[in-house]
C-alpha cells in the first residue's frame, strides 16, 4: 500500500509529466504552424509563432529535465 506521503508526490509527478508533455506538444504544433506561415512569406505573426513555439518547447524541456526525469531516475 502506498503511504499517505507518497500520494501527493505521485500526483505532483503525474501533473508535472502531463504539463511537460502538453507544453512540448503545443510548442511543436505552433512551430509547424509558424513554418507553414513562413513558407507563404515573411510576416510578424509567423515570427511571433516561432518565438512562442520555442518558449513552449523550452518550458516543456526544462520541466521534464528538472522535475520528471530525476523522479524516474530515483525510482
Amino acid at each position: 500500500m502506498v503511504g499517505s506521503e507518497s500520494v501527493p508526490e505521485l500526483l505532483e509527478l503525474l501533473l508535472s509529466t502531463l504539463l511537460a508533455a502538453g507544453l512540448t506538444v503545443s510548442g511543436a504544433v505552433i512551430e509547424q504552424a509558424a513554418f507553414a506561415d513562413l513558407s507563404g512569406g515573411f510576416s510578424m505573426f509567423a515570427i511571433w509563432e516561432v518565438y512562442m513555439g520555442l518558449v513552449l518547447l523550452y518550458a516543456g524541456y526544462t520541466l521534464g529535465t528538472r522535475r520528471v526525469l530525476p523522479a524516474f531516475g530515483s525510482a
